[in-house]
């Protein structure tokens, strides 16, 4: 029944490779471990019937566990379990742990596991913000703590609730990663309580709109992340929400990239309009001269068209991949080729592009039938040490590839376009 060379555990407990209730009875009254050695587990769908196999798990040699529960823990008793029989007396050396889902009550179990520098917790629907918060604060005890993952979905609270908190700056000593996903007004909450003497270098926030949402939120979001700039090198920004926002929230964005060394931006919105002109003016200030990754998703009604990468192709020299929502119209055809006609060609070092249009059938038409030959020429024109580019948009995927490989393949100024990889997807009817 040993396995005492197995480090790894990973994938789902099968009710085939349980041990009987007999052996489990038998393991854990004489302190047998299933697997003596562990070092890691990985197990997705924790069910109720696996409750005596996870405590059989529990050896000091773990270093990363990472469990995902099912409906099979609704008051978080399984893993409170699991936890305390881990030992949690301050001299486990377990550095990961990833639970999933996680009830305020564990907060005080996990802290007390000293060496962890990678936490991710996904907290129950029922926890209030009162008590997010709290637990969130308690965390800072951590002193090994790097990487830090919280997420709060739920529908019982609005920000009227929990606005009137006053959140308190907390000290993570050594926390450099930090990631929130929650509603506008509770990842604010959570960004206020770092204060600005962190030591953080990467921001990921993932918002959704909720009942009642404050329209200022999320601009108050992205001034949060200014004041705490001058450490940042990575920002990724997901506001997923019907709410319209105006050109100051996306200044405010580029406000970060001036105050810091950011070398990667990432910043999508559902309804985010920017167009042509906006882009060129954040180009000829400089704001993206450093940037290694961008990306600018929006869905608004107005997004870039294709001119817009030779103003980033000429001010972005560093840039190694772009991800961006562009507009895309028969009128534009003839502006590419003129540019092609009249300008230098450039050899910037961009290495993956992802393109994505809007999903409308006219979008498609025009793309996979008029502008690929263009398109193709165009990028190569700019970018000749491409590599990768997806396309994302309503239109068949083998028009797409071929269309665009046979094209790369018949411009004889290139001959190693023909060894690029071009993938081509949709998030419409594969």
């Amino acid at each position: 029944m040993y396995a005492r060379r197995v480090r790894v555990l990973s994938r789902g407990l099968f009710p085939e490779c349980h041990p009987s209730s007999f052996a489990c009875t038998y393991l854990s009254s004489f302190r047998r471990l299933l697997v003596p050695g562990l070092r890691e587990i990985h197990i997705d769908d924790v069910y109720e019937d696996d409750w005596a196999i996870l405590l059989l798990l529990c050896s000091t040699t773990l270093k990363d566990v990472s469990l995902i529960f099912a409906d099979g823990d609704q008051d978080g008793r399984m893993i409170g379990g699991f936890l305390r029989s881990l030992g949690c007396d301050g001299s486990h050396g377990l550095e990961r742990l990833c639970i999933l889902t996680t009830f305020c009550n564990h907060v005080d179990l996990i802290t007390k596991f000293h060496m962890l520098q990678d936490v991710q917790l996904r907290f129950s629907e029922e926890t209030t913000g009162t008590l997010l918060i709290e637990g969130f604060s308690k965390l800072s005890a951590l002193n090994h703590l790097s990487k830090l993952s919280v997420e709060w979905h739920t529908d019982n609270e609005h920000h009227q609730i929990v606005s009137t908190l006053l959140p308190h700056s907390v000290n993570f000593q050594s926390l450099h990663s930090i990631e929130i996903m929650a509603p506008a007004y509770m990842a604010l909450l959570l960004i206020q309580c770092l204060g600005v003497d962190t030591t953080l270098k990467r921001i990921q926030i993932n918002c959704h709109s909720c009942p009642l949402q404050q329209p200022t939120a999320f601009r108050r979001i992205v001034g949060e992340c200014g004041l705490i700039a001058p450490s940042l090198e990575e920002v990724d920004l997901d506001f997923n929400v019907d709410q319209p926002i105006g050109l100051e929230t996306f200044d405010a964005v580029l406000d970060i990239i001036r105050r810091s060394c950011l070398w990667t931006l990432r910043f999508a919105w559902t309804e985010f309009e920017i167009d042509d002109a906006y882009i060129h003016k954040a180009c000829l200030s400089g704001c993206f001269s450093h940037l290694e990754v961008l990306d600018l998703v929006t869905y608004g009604a107005s997004s870039p068209t294709f001119q817009v990468l030779r103003s980033l192709a000429i001010h972005c020299p560093v840039l190694k991949e772009l991800d961006m929502s562009f507009t895309v119209e028969e009128a534009h055809l003839p502006l590419l080729v003129k540019e092609m006609e009249n300008e230098r060609p450039l050899s910037h070092c961009l290495k993956n592009l992802t393109i994505r249009l809007k999903d409308q059938p006219e979008t498609a038409e025009i793309f996979t039938n008029k502008f690929i030959p263009i398109i193709s020429q165009y990028l190569d024109s700019l970018f000749p040490s491409l590599d990768l580019c997806h396309a994302f948009g309503q239109f068949r995927r083998f028009t797409f590839v071929e269309g665009i490989r046979q094209t790369l393949k018949a411009l004889q100024h290139r001959p190693a376009m023909d060894s690029r990889r071009l993938v081509g997807s949709h998030t419409l009817n594969l």
